[in-house]
């Protein structure tokens, strides 16, 4: 692409044409990203301990009942969540299509004789296995799918699950995927960063689609010696907590209780996620 491309692009844009998402499955790109996942500097990409530690418990004690279990991560980055789970008894299995992400997890349960097995594959397409206690999708990853393929990860999600399963999902708060102030289009240079280790500059747009309620990120960096041009964007589907419920019953799922937020019986609810618990019937 060149500059020309930019002012010529698609306004607005056609959710999910350009891209499904960033670039998670590029080798650099997924080097890069790693390092955001493990910083205690922020919780944009992963969380930091401190919160993956007060969820984890929760998830031990009150879902699973302090009792071991086979645990499907889906979406696990570098297994942040499964390492945690298998030091306290749990049999994990994670999928991620970030290929520095499972290198790590995969160190990590080597390393510390985790009972943790990792697959680098995309969720849409990968199979899942079967006789899951627990089936985990958290940090909002559920709503970058188009809604056909976030129906085929909840059916197979619920494929994999043995009766009495649970699925643990984390998606957005409808609310928090409308751009409001942040829609004004913004850009900062940088001598190098997640989207490039080049000096460069990032041109970021949002666009919100009222009809189908769906936010797209677009994202154009400009190498700075060359000045080419190589967009991103993402997509994010908005649902309501009805909605929520409808995709999930439809895959088959019952007992459907929509939390305010995981380990909610904290004393301020998470203001950007619901934690939805549903159950594969008995």
């Amino acid at each position: 692409m060149n500059f020309l491309d930019i002012v010529q692009r698609d306004q607005p844009p056609v959710p999910w044409r350009e891209g499904d998402n960033i670039p998670w499955s590029d080798p650099d790109f997924s080097a890069r990203m790693l390092a955001e996942h493990l910083t205690q500097a922020h919780d944009r990409a992963s969380r930091r301990t401190h919160l993956i530690d007060q969820h984890v418990g929760w998830i031990h004690q009150l879902l699973l009942n302090g009792e071991p279990n086979r645990i499907l991560d889906l979406g696990c980055g570098p297994g942040l969540y499964c390492s945690r789970l298998a030091a306290l008894g749990h049999t994990c299995t994670g999928i991620d299509y970030s290929p520095a992400s499972i290198a790590y997890a995969t160190g990590k349960a080597k390393e510390d004789a985790l009972a943790c097995t990792y697959h680098h594959a995309d969720i849409r397409t990968a199979g899942y296995g079967n006789d899951y206690g627990l089936v985990m999708l958290l940090f909002g990853e559920f709503n970058v799918f188009a809604p056909a393929d976030a129906a085929n990860i909840l059916t197979k999600a619920y494929q994999a699950l043995r009766p009495g399963g649970l699925l643990l999902l984390e998606p957005h708060i409808y609310d928090t995927l409308l751009p409001g102030d942040k829609a004004a289009n913004t850009w900062f240079s940088s001598p190098g960063g997640l989207f490039s280790p080049l000096p460069h500059l990032l041109l970021m747009e949002q666009h919100w689609d009222e009809t189908i309620a769906v936010l797209t990120n677009r994202y154009f960096v400009i190498d700075a010696a060359t000045a080419s041009v190589t967009r991103y964007a993402q997509s994010m589907q908005a649902y309501t907590t009805m909605q929520y419920r409808q995709v999930l019953t439809k895959a088959g799922f019952n007992a459907i209780n929509i939390l305010p937020g995981l380990a909610h019986d904290r004393i301020t609810p998470d203001p950007d996620f619901y934690a939805i618990v549903a159950q594969k019937s008995s």
